[in-house]
């Protein structure tokens, strides 16, 4: 915006064009329905501010966006210290000094005291940018389960295991398990519990420690041995690998964006694709070494009245990890609240209701997260199955 302002052609940032230009949109976005300009430009006003109000207090030259538009404009700041007012200092004598050197004593251990509370107390009472999606798990006196998912592997024993990325349960066609069996000669049998994917663990990892900054009492579990009894009165978060087992797959949930585990690696179908949206969102790589995957975030109620379960889950491990670290970041938690409260009671994304399933677009390089962006969102039954 400010190199097209300084070359004259602010007569180009209109909503429509930054939305082509600069988020990549396709010819028929409609900002009416995708408001991610305005919600962009909302934050981007917040970072001035804040960059002004510290690190760039000192700044001769300020940019500023007005509200209404999204051409920049720019003032020249003058210097506080041309405007401070000298200070008389009255000499102190030997009995102020003492009662000095006593205040100050005291002021500094004010100071101090203040400084280690603040640092090693929990962040408690701090909003989480989006309560939509947070506020039932941050009331302290609730107890939060924090589950991760666990792949079926197959065991030869003597320390061999097998993991078929195409069987998940029982149920699937094992017959490459038992080619591989019989090239091996040796039996090979279910083992349920041996690992984890290393994304599915750092992400409930980060999920549990952000809530216990928060103050909120958090468990973690298996989600192959967790039952009804384990979540009730509980709320439930699982951070889990769309093809992984999960508690999930003995409950009857309300889905409007479903994993569909056929290809390569799977993929995220939407029944009813808004415009500028796919039916199908797989994930891909590039020559540069950059994998672009997908996950969604699923809100639903929980097993007792009032809680709510809450599900991470991407096509790989490492996007699932992108998934929780989306879920957790203060910026894009509240952009994912505008676009919540944007939306009107009966719109094209559903009914609004406190349950909704959010798709991510998730980046990663070499298997490591780079960046986690909202893609689109659905409002899934106000009033669901009871699990």
């Amino acid at each position: 915006m400010v190199e097209e302002t300084l070359a004259g052609r602010t007569e180009g940032l209109k909503e429509y064009s930054l939305g082509l230009q600069v988020f990549h949109r396709p010819p028929e976005y409609d900002p009416r329905t995708d408001a991610i300009v305005r919600v962009q430009a909302s934050l981007l006003r917040k970072r001035l501010a804040a960059y002004y109000a510290h690190e760039g207090m000192g700044s001769d030259l300020r940019i500023e966006l007005p509200r209404g538009g999204y051409v920049p404009s720019f003032k020249e700041q003058e210097e506080a210290i041309a405007h401070a007012q000298p200070v008389a200092l009255k000499p102190v004598g030997p009995k102020g000094r003492g009662a000095a050197l006593f205040l100050a004593g005291l002021a500094m251990g004010i100071v101090l005291g203040v400084a280690v509370f603040l640092v090693a107390r929990p962040d408690r009472g701090v909003p989480a940018g989006c309560p939509a999606l947070w506020k039932v798990y941050l009331d302290p006196r609730v107890e939060t389960v924090t589950s991760f998912g666990v792949p079926l592997f197959f065991s030869g024993g003597s320390g061999l295991f097998v993991r078929d990325t195409q069987v998940n349960n029982l149920s699937d066609d094992q017959t490459r398990i038992g080619r591989l069996s019989q090239l091996l000669e040796r039996p090979l049998r279910p083992q349920e519990d041996v690992y984890t994917g290393i994304g599915d663990a750092i992400g409930a990892h980060l999920v549990s420690r952000w809530l216990e900054q928060r103050g909120v009492r958090t468990s973690m579990a298996n989600s192959n041995y967790i039952g009804a009894s384990d979540v009730d009165g509980k709320n439930l978060i699982l951070v889990s690998s769309a093809r992984f087992q999960t508690l999930l797959q003995s409950m009857d949930l309300p889905r409007r964006i479903r994993f569909d585990p056929g290809g390569a690696n799977g993929g995220f179908l939407i029944g009813d694709p808004l415009p500028g949206e796919q039916a199908a969102y797989r994930p891909h790589g590039s020559d540069t070494g950059v994998s672009t995957s997908y996950a969604v975030i699923s809100l639903w109620p929980g097993v007792s009245p009032g809680r709510r379960i809450l599900y991470m889950s991407g096509i790989e491990t490492w996007c699932t990890q992108g998934a929780a670290q989306y879920a957790i970041d203060p910026d894009r938690l509240v952009e994912l609240q505008a676009r919540l409260d944007q939306d009107p009671e009966n719109g094209p994304r559903g009914r609004k209701s406190p349950y909704f399933q959010v798709l991510l677009r998730v980046e990663g390089k070499r298997n490591q997260v780079r960046a986690a962006n909202y893609l689109t969102h659905r409002y899934l039954p106000a009033e669901p199955p009871a699990p």
